[in-house]
Parts: structure tokens; C-alpha cells; sequence
């Protein structure tokens, strides 16, 4: 069974693909990593699917519109595909517990640590999690990708992301 189902890398974008600035609600602030799109290429190649993972509980603040986070997602898949890279999905929490405003304001079982937009995308595109993994910076990253049966590994601080891919893919 598990042989037809396809392999994938999910990323964390703040801190993983970008630059962690806090909440980013202009393309102007977005400042993408080196060799991203190389090590999203990289992925391609190889035949993994590309998710990005993000809580963005900035859209639950009031401090980013979803035009906004959309105008930001389309501006990264743009920079990428200068490399010939393509980000298959985008999966994204709005949500938060304390912070959140209205009906943003709710813990949600997608918000990391929880797995449920991981599970999400598992199901969406017929994922084998064996065969997958995800990079992240955070705790949370690591506690929603073991929850939802991935492997996982730490953004590295001390080589590039397209550096990390292939050591990773190689392994």
C-alpha cells in the first residue's frame, strides 16, 4: 500500500525559510535565507512533495490580513521559482489560544505543537510520513512532526538549508 503514496519535506517558514522577524505583515519585511530555493529544488528533484507549515497566529492578532499572508506566500514562491523550485501547499494556523481576537481565539488541534495541519496535508496528498520529514526551529515543530509520525530535524545554524537537504536526502 504505502508504495503509492508520496514522500514529502515539510518546512517551517519563519526561522527555517525566512528570517524570524516576529509577525511579518508586509512583503517588504520578508528576507528569505540563502540557497532556499536551491534546497527546495533540491527536494523536487528528488521527487518530495514541498509543504510549508506555519502558525500565523498574527492573522488571530489583527496584525496581518490573510491578503497580506497570501501577497507574502505568493512573494516566496515567486523568489523560489527563480531556482525552478516549487512549494506544493501551503498549510497555515490562524488561530491562538490567548492572543487570538473573535473566532481567532480558540486552541486549535492544527496550531504546532499540534499535528493537525501536518495530518491535514498527510491526508490531502496521500503522504507517507515514513518516507518524509520536516525541518523546523522550534520545539513545537519538533512535537507536531513526532505526533504526526514524521522524522525530524533542526534547521542547522551552521550550514545552509540547500547544504542540509542534501546531507539529509543523501542519509
Amino acid at each position: 500500500m504505502s508504495k503509492n503514496l508520496n514522500k514529502c519535506v515539510f518546512f517551517d517558514r519563519d526561522g527555517v525559510l525566512n528570517k524570524d522577524k516576529g509577525y511579518i505583515s508586509k512583503v517588504r519585511d520578508i528576507e528569505i535565507f540563502p540557497k532556499v530555493g536551491q534546497a527546495i529544488y533540491e527536494c523536487n528533484k528528488k521527487k518530495y512533495l514541498v509543504i510549508i507549515i506555519t502558525n500565523q497566529s498574527g492573522i488571530g492578532r489583527g496584525l496581518i490580513t490573510l491578503k497580506q499572508l497570501s501577497q507574502i506566500h505568493n512573494y516566496i514562491k515567486k523568489k523560489i521559482k527563480k531556482n525552478k523550485a516549487i512549494i506544493n501547499d501551503i498549510f497555515y494556523c490562524p488561530f491562538h489560544p490567548t492572543g487570538g481576537r473573535g473566532k481567532y481565539k480558540k486552541n486549535s488541534f492544527d496550531r504546532k505543537p499540534n499535528p493537525g495541519m501536518l495530518l491535514k496535508a498527510i491526508k490531502k496528498w496521500k503522504i507517507d510520513p515514513k518516507k518524509s520529514f520536516m525541518i523546523g526551529d522550534k520545539v513545537s515543530d519538533r512535537a507536531a512532526a513526532k505526533a504526526a509520525g514524521l522524522k525530524f530535524f533542526f534547521k542547522s545554524k551552521k550550514i545552509n538549508l540547500y547544504k542540509q537537504i542534501k546531507l539529509i536526502i543523501k542519509n
